[in-house]
C-alpha cells in the first residue's frame, strides 16, 4: 500500500518540481545576478482560483475512453500527468489497474493512487475521489477536470508536514478512470478495498466524491431536481448557487458532519445536504450516476459533492463544456473548505491520540 516518501525525499522532489514548474505555482525567476532563492514547498501556497485553474488547464482537453487513437492518447498522457504531479507533491504513487482493456495499447487502463498513513488508525481510511476521464467531444471541464483539480489541489495542500506527522487515519486520494463508461474504475476499487474489509486490513470511514464542483449561477430558475419536493422533508432549490452533497441515508452522518466542518472554514459558502437516499440510491437512479455509487453498494459511508452536473450546467458533455464557463471564485472555496474538513476528520490534535471525525 503506498504512502508518504520520507521526508527528504519529499522535500527533494518538491524543490525539484517547483524549480521546473514555477509558472504552475506563480513563482517568480530570479535574475542571474541575484541569489538563488529556494522557493517554497508545494503545500505552501493557498488554493486560489489562479492554482484551480492551472491544474485544470494542464490536464488533457481530450480523454475519451474511445476507440481512438487520439482518446487513447489524451487519457494515457492524463495518467501520467496525475502520476507526476502528485509524485512532486511527495506521493508515492501507484497504478491501480482496471480490468479492461484499452482499445489501442495493450498496457491498459488504470486508476492513480496515493496516500498519507494514518498514526493511529491506519486501518481506517478516508477516501477522496474523482474521475479524470471525459465523453467524446468534450473538454470535460467540470465533468470532470474540476473534480479531478480539486483532488490534486487537496493533495497538494495535505502533503504539509503538519497533517503528515499527525494524521490520525489514513487519507486516501484516488482519481478514477473509465467513469464515463460504467464507474469502472471506482467499481474495481470498491471491490478491492470490500476484500480488504473482508480481511480484516482496512475500513473505509467514509468516501468523499468530487463530481462537477465548478458550475454556479445565481440566476433565477437555473437549478433543477431529479427529486421532486418531500413536504417536511425536501424543498428542490430553483437557484443554483450552492454545492450539494449527495449521501443515502447509512452515509448521513458522514455528510452532515462534512458539510458542518466546510462551513466551519467558509462560512459564507452555501451548501445542501441531501441524505435522505434510501438504500444504495436505485430508487433515484440520477444520484447514482458517480464514483460513489459503488461504495453504497459495499455499505461504506460515501457522498457525492457535486454542482448537480445537467440539472444546472447546461454545457454538461457538450463541446462547450471549458473552462471560461465556471465560477473558479466559488470552487476555490468549496475545495478550501474540503481541505479544512478533510484535516478535522483526520488529523489528531497535538500530543492526543484523539481524532476528530464521526466514526461509522
Amino acid at each position: 500500500m503506498a504512502g508518504m516518501r520520507p521526508r527528504t525525499t519529499r522535500a527533494a522532489l518538491v524543490a525539484i518540481s517547483l524549480c521546473a514548474a514555477a509558472p504552475f505555482l506563480g513563482c517568480t525567476n530570479t535574475n542571474e545576478a541575484s541569489a538563488p532563492v529556494r522557493p517554497a514547498p508545494a503545500y505552501a501556497y493557498p488554493i486560489t482560483p489562479q492554482t484551480i485553474e492551472r491544474q485544470m488547464r494542464a490536464i488533457p482537453p481530450e480523454r475519451p475512453a474511445a476507440r481512438s487513437v487520439a482518446g487513447s492518447e489524451g487519457l494515457r498522457a492524463t495518467e501520467d500527468l496525475l502520476v507526476q504531479r502528485l509524485e512532486a507533491y511527495g506521493y508515492a504513487v501507484r497504478r491501480e489497474p482496471i480490468p479492461w482493456p484499452a482499445p489501442t495499447s495493450s498496457a491498459g487502463w488504470s486508476n492513480i493512487i496515493a496516500e498519507i498513513p494514518g498514526h493511529d488508525a491506519p486501518d481506517e481510511v478516508i477516501l477522496v475521489c474523482a474521475h479524470f476521464d471525459a465523453v467524446p467531444g468534450s473538454p470535460g471541464a467540470d465533468d470532470n477536470a474540476s473534480g479531478t483539480a480539486g483532488v490534486l489541489e487537496l493533495a497538494r495542500r495535505l502533503s504539509a508536514p503538519d497533517v503528515a506527522d499527525r494524521a490520525g487515519r489514513t487519507i486516501r486520494f484516488a482519481l478514477f478512470n473509465l467513469e464515463e463508461i460504467g464507474l469502472i474504475g471506482s467499481r474495481e476499487h470498491a471491490r478491492l478495498a470490500a476484500e480488504r474489509a473482508r480481511r480484516g486490513e482496512e475500513r473505509i470511514v467514509g468516501v468523499i466524491n468530487l463530481e462537477m464542483i465548478g458550475y454556479f449561477t445565481d440566476e433565477p430558475n437555473s437549478q433543477r431536481s431529479p427529486i421532486p419536493a418531500i413536504p417536511g422533508v425536501f424543498s428542490p432549490p430553483t437557484v443554483g448557487d450552492s454545492i450539494v452533497i449527495v449521501a443515502n441515508q447509512a452515509s448521513s452522518a458522514f455528510a452532515r458532519e462534512l458539510d458542518a466542518r466546510m462551513r466551519e472554514n467558509q462560512p459564507s459558502l452555501k451548501t445542501l445536504v441531501v441524505d435522505f437516499i434510501p438504500g444504495a440510491g436505485r430508487a433515484v437512479p440520477d444520484v447514482r450516476r458517480s464514483d460513489h455509487a459503488p461504495f453504497w453498494d459495499i455499505d461504506v459511508p460515501a457522498v457525492m459533492v457535486t454542482d448537480t452536473s445537467e440539472f444546472r450546467n447546461p454545457h454538461y458533455h457538450k463541446a462547450t463544456d471549458t473552462i471560461e464557463t465556471l465560477d473558479l471564485v466559488r470552487m476555490a472555496q468549496v475545495v478550501r473548505a474540503l481541505e479544512h474538513a478533510i484535516r478535522s476528520m483526520s488529523v489528531r490534535e497535538s500530543g492526543s491520540s484523539e481524532r476528530k471525525g464521526t466514526p461509522s
